[in-house]
Parts: C-alpha cells; structure tokens; sequence
C-alpha cells in the first residue's frame, strides 16, 4: 500500500510539473507566433486582433507536437531534482524503495500520455496547423517564400512553375498561389498570383487573380484558369510533408506512394517514429533520473543538471539524423525510427543500472 502511495505522489508531482511546463511553452510559443502573425497581416484589410489570436493558437499545439521529448526531459529533471532538494528520495530509498519504485508513476504517465500524444493530439495539431497555414496564406494571398510547395506542369503551349503556400488536399485548393507561366520556347510569359486555387475539371481555378507579364503591368484582379495533368494522387505525394500528415493517415500515403512506385520510405519513418514515440518519452525520464540519484549523493546540482540536458538534446539530435539518414533510403525506415529510442532507452537504463547497483 504504501508502494502505490508513493508511487502515485511522485506520479502526480511529475504531471503538476509537466502541465506547467506545457503551459509555459505554449505560451512562449502563442507569443512568437501572434508577434508573427502581427508583423506579416496585420496591413491587410480583413485582418482583426480576433483573427491573428485564433491564427496563433492554432499553430500552437503542432509546435508542442514537436517539442515533446524535451517537455518530458525537462519536466522529469524539476520534479526529480523537487523530490531530491527536499530529500524525499532519500527517504524513499532508506525505506528500500529502489530507483525502479520510484520511478514506476512516472515511467507510467510518459507511457500513457506518449500513446495518446500519437493517437489523438498528434492528428489533432496537424489539422490544426493546416488550418492555420491555409488561413494565413489566403488572408495574404502573397507567396511565403521560406516555406510552401512547388511543383512544375507541363504543357503543349509551353510550362508553368507553380508555388503554393500551403494546401487542403481533402478539398482539392491551394492558398497563397503564384504561378510562372513559359511559353513552349522556355521564354517567361506571365506571372499570376491568386489567394487560392481550386482543382476543377482538369485545371487550377483561380479567383481575383493579378496578371503580370513581361509586356504589361498587373491589371484588375480576374477569374483565371491554369490547365493541369496532376492526378489528386500525384498531388498528394509532391505537395505533402510527413510532418503534416496525420498519424492516422500515414498508411494511406505509405500505401499510395508504394501503388504508384514511388519510394515511401519519408512516410514510413514519420510512421514508425510516432508508434516509438512513447518509448522515446520514457528514455527521457530515465535519463532525468540518473541526474537526480547523482544529485542525492554528489550534490554538483547545476553542472548535473544541464549534463542531463545536454544528452538530450544530443539524443534528439541523433534521432533527427536517423530520420534524416531512413527517409532518404540509406538506412532501413523502421531502424531509423526505433534506432533513438532503443539507444536512449539502453543509455538510461544503463546508467541507473551503475548508480543503483555499481
């Protein structure tokens, strides 16, 4: 009984921790982003505070996504390194709870809410951001050229290079559209740019589009309509990056992209990485562990502390290499995404092994 007592104080310590940090880096990240937002549409004409909050918050939760290993990392570090200036772990091991007692509600609670973080959160901050870029290059209706898709069509009459700043797939549009139209000797015609693009009857339908060519200068925003060859399939495997794909969505793309011949590999290690993703979670928390049963016994509770952080962040990095390395085929993708884990777990584990035992 009094096992589960404590493990169920040091797992609600580890959540109060871990709420507070989320609140804390939402709102650092809800801040750069309505600055952002601000700065780029705030001279447009239906732009209202209102607006540029609901922008903000939407891009939040996608950011969050993505920062969760060190969420978990640094909230493990607080509230161990709590339990230990308090000397509540040293209670807690002279009463002969081990390191792996204590650490059981929180190793638990990573677990639990790395499962939901993939299940549920994950496609819940993908269709959120969606959302937002969509939102946010209709409003300018101007190209955002740090990030966006491009893809080429060819035609008879000559080739456009197509720019979009983002795109709904479901709905067959694209948003902050800019198009360079040549003609069939390669020489630039005309550049049209239009708020967004819908795909209909074999061609890109743009409404209140500006017309600029080499001969004349942009005239009275028109209807205009780009001819196009790309099959929803086509488009959806070139204007689509892992990261902005559902967790639940992900084998339908792995299962288009193998249909086609095309190598799936990106899609697979974003995959395979979402499904590792709890047990990247719990590595973070033992590796916060073994800086807190150091600091019991040491002290050196600053150079500790950011020894622990350190290594995380070495071990984030090294998983971003490994998706790097099996996205582009040189590593196998379902190594490359349960690599990191794997090694942060064995690390972990490893290094509460020599502190608890010798």
């Amino acid at each position: 009984m009094s096992t589960r007592v404590l493990n169920f104080y040091i797992a609600r310590r580890f959540s109060a921790t871990l709420a507070l940090i989320f609140v804390a880096i939402a709102t650092v990240i809800f801040l750069a982003e309505y600055v952002d937002v601000l700065q780029r549409f705030s001279d447009e004409d239906d732009f209202t505070a209102f607006l540029g909050v609901r922008l903000a918050s939407m891009a939040v939760p996608f950011l969050l996504d993505n920062a969760l290993p060190f969420t978990f990392l640094f909230a493990a570090l607080i509230s161990l390194l709590g339990l230990s200036r308090k000397l509540e772990l040293v209670v807690a091991r002279a009463s002969g709870v081990s390191v792996w007692g204590f650490l059981k509600g929180p190793a638990v609670v990573a677990l639990l809410l790395g499962v939901v973080g993939t299940a549920v959160f994950n496609p819940i901050a993908v269709d959120l951001n969606e959302r937002s870029r969509n939102a946010r290059a209709e409003l300018s209706g101007r190209a955002d050229w740090g990030g966006g898709h491009w893809f080429r069509e060819e035609r008879s009459d000559g080739s456009a290079i197509v720019y979009a700043a983002s795109a709904d797939l479901d709905k067959l549009t694209l948003f902050g559209v800019t198009a360079f139209l040549f003609d069939d000797a390669g020489r630039f015609r005309e550049k049209v740019t239009a708020g967004r693009a819908e795909l209909r009857n074999n061609g890109w339908q743009m409404s209140e589009a500006t017309i600029v060519s080499a001969s004349r200068a942009a005239g009275t925003p028109t209807d205009y309509k780009l001819p196009t060859n790309l099959t929803i399939d086509e488009l959806k495997r070139s204007l689509v990056e892992p990261k902005a794909v559902a967790f639940w969505d992900l084998p339908g793309f792995i299962a288009t992209a193998e249909r086609m011949g095309v190598n799936p590999d990106r899609f697979r290690v974003e995959y395979q990485g979402l499904i590792s993703r709890p047990i990247f979670l719990l590595a973070m928390v033992l590796i916060a562990a073994t800086v807190s049963l150091r600091l019991t016994r040491f002290g050196g509770t600053f150079r500790l502390l950011l020894t622990g952080a350190a290594i995380g962040f070495l071990l984030y990095a090294f998983n971003e290499i490994a998706s790097d390395l099996g996205a582009n085929g040189i590593i196998d993708p379902v190594l490359a995404a349960w690599l990191p884990p794997f090694i942060s777990l064995t690390f972990g584990v490893t290094a509460l092994l020599f502190l608890e035992d010798g």
